[in-house]
């Protein structure tokens, strides 16, 4: 009976105490000091940033945030997934002949949402040192925040494959959410389309000829280089062995996807490209190219296309990260 009692009295203090503190720990997930609509840069490293270095540009990605700074879409391709078709001796796979066409011309993932910590910290899609948001001034913030909403909107709609051939041509995004091969974009590319579908048209950047050259024979060079440094030391001797009897992997992957760049070529492995490419002028953004044109990026440069008129995207803030943490709600 006393057994009873005790017990009857922990439930009747428990059911007061509920009572009196009822509330729960919630969860506020890893953000950045964005808002929605606002556009998220990063600096990276690889053959994208040495191509868009030429250009003057300090970032080399970007994306939008899809809520107030715990979700960013953005587009990306994840070069290491796309297949490479070999050559073979006797059944023996040897060399790398040619990256997959299809996968080339139509990167995946594509456009996709990922949360903070997931891209800062686990794909590293995008990198906190050097990052910033591009958002607009404080006097116009009120004015613009609801059509950068409509963007926000239209992103998350949108799907389509990563185009390599959108840093030439970058009027590739259809209005859609499904996926349809030949129709994507690159990065910044997704950006300017999510404001264009949404009702601004953002001014587009015009690349000389002589400068898509610098950048067709920088990319060449530099994936050269990382396809001898992914053979290895008895890979780069095969590779020179091929080279003595014409021509190499690694230049036939470089040309593959320099002609992919250039021309949309994506089967070809042919030099193409270097008699052809001097007389091609590229229209699309970097990401930098979505800045003012009177705006000085890290490097130095004035790169923006951008005027008060074409965009609504008018200041520059460094990347803030806040990590989560729990709070109690009552």
């Amino acid at each position: 009976m006393k057994c009873i009692t005790r017990v009857s009295m922990v439930l009747v203090i428990l059911m007061c105490a509920s009572t009196l503190f009822a509330g729960q720990w919630v969860y506020r997930p890893m953000s950045i000091n964005a808002q929605k609509g606002d556009v998220i840069l990063s600096t990276g490293e690889g053959f994208i940033m040495d191509l868009l270095s030429i250009l003057g540009c300090y970032w080399s990605h970007s994306g939008m945030a899809v809520d107030d700074g715990y979700n960013i879409r953005h587009n990306t391709m994840y070069a290491g997934e796309i297949p490479i078709e070999y050559n073979y001796i006797w059944f023996i796979k040897t060399t790398p002949k040619r990256l997959n066409p299809d996968r080339l011309a139509n990167g995946t993932p594509g456009i996709l949402t990922e949360d903070i910590d997931s891209t800062y910290n686990s794909t590293h899609n995008f990198n906190a040192a050097g990052g910033a948001v591009l958002r607009p001034t404080a006097a116009n913030e009120s004015a613009y925040r609801s059509f950068l909403n409509a963007a926000a909107d239209t992103l998350n709609y949108l799907r389509g494959y990563y185009r390599v051939n959108a840093y030439v041509n970058m009027y590739q995004l259809d209005y859609t959410n499904q996926l349809v091969k030949g129709r994507g974009n690159h990065c910044s590319g997704t950006c300017w389309y999510a404001n264009y579908y949404s009702g601004k048209t953002m001014n587009v950047a015009t690349i000389p000829p002589a400068l898509v050259d610098l950048c067709a024979n920088s990319l060449y060079e530099s994936v050269r280089a990382m396809v001898r440094d992914d053979a290895g030391g008895f890979g780069a001797f095969i590779i020179d062995i091929e080279g003595l009897f014409g021509t190499g992997a690694d230049e036939k992957i470089a040309n593959q996807i320099v002609n992919t760049f250039g021309f949309d070529r994506s089967s070809d492995t042919s030099s193409y490209w270097r008699s052809h490419i001097g007389s091609v002028t590229a229209t699309a953004n970097a990401p930098d190219h979505l800045l003012l044109y009177n705006y000085t990026n890290p490097a130095g440069n004035n790169v923006g296309v951008q005027t008060d008129s074409s965009s609504y995207y008018g200041q520059v803030e460094p990347l803030v990260i806040t990590d989560g943490y729990y709070y109690w709600v009552d």
